[in-house]
């Protein structure tokens, strides 16, 4: 039977940040949420309208979403992650999808994406996460993300 759609596993996900520009690819997140998006609403109702009322969305507002890492101070890129919290730098996130392969190239400051697969990107900012511990499980954080941009989709097209 054929899949119908693309796959969460072997999605990987690549941050572009710092003053001079710099893009690292992260290993091992364990979840990515983007977080949805939420639009402002006037009400267009007139009184004499004794069915319904009715508005009109206007403004879209970035949603909150989240980063979820088993915590390994071994890998780098958690640190990063970690790094990012702390300072609530403005980054860009990266999700190149399992429907392909290929890598993204920075060139200066612009990033280029190849079209041998999907991709979502936004600029967000991290906030810190409390590292959780369970029984049985390892130590993990999931950092709270605020979106600063629409969520930008490029589809690979077949």
């Amino acid at each position: 039977m054929a899949r119908k759609g693309i796959l969460g596993k072997g999605t990987e996900f690549w941050v572009l940040h710092g003053t001079t520009p710099e893009l690292t690819k992260l290993n091992c997140l364990k979840a990515f949420d983007w977080g949805d998006e939420n639009y402002d609403e006037y009400d267009n109702n007139c009184l004499d309208n004794p069915d319904v009322a009715t508005s009109d969305f206007i403004l879209g507002k970035p949603g909150d979403g989240s980063i979820a890492i088993d915590t390994d101070p071994t890998n780098a890129t958690h640190l990063l992650l970690l790094g990012f919290a702390d300072s609530l730098e403005p980054i860009v996130i990266y999700a190149g999808y399992s429907d392909g392969a290929g890598v993204p190239t920075l060139t200066g400051s612009v990033i280029e994406l190849p079209d041998t697969r999907s991709w979502s990107y936004a600029t967000v900012s991290l906030r810190k996460g409390k590292p959780v511990t369970e029984a049985n499980s390892l130590v993990n954080h999931t950092l709270p993300l605020r979106r600063q941009s629409k969520v930008i989709d490029e589809w690979k097209v077949p």
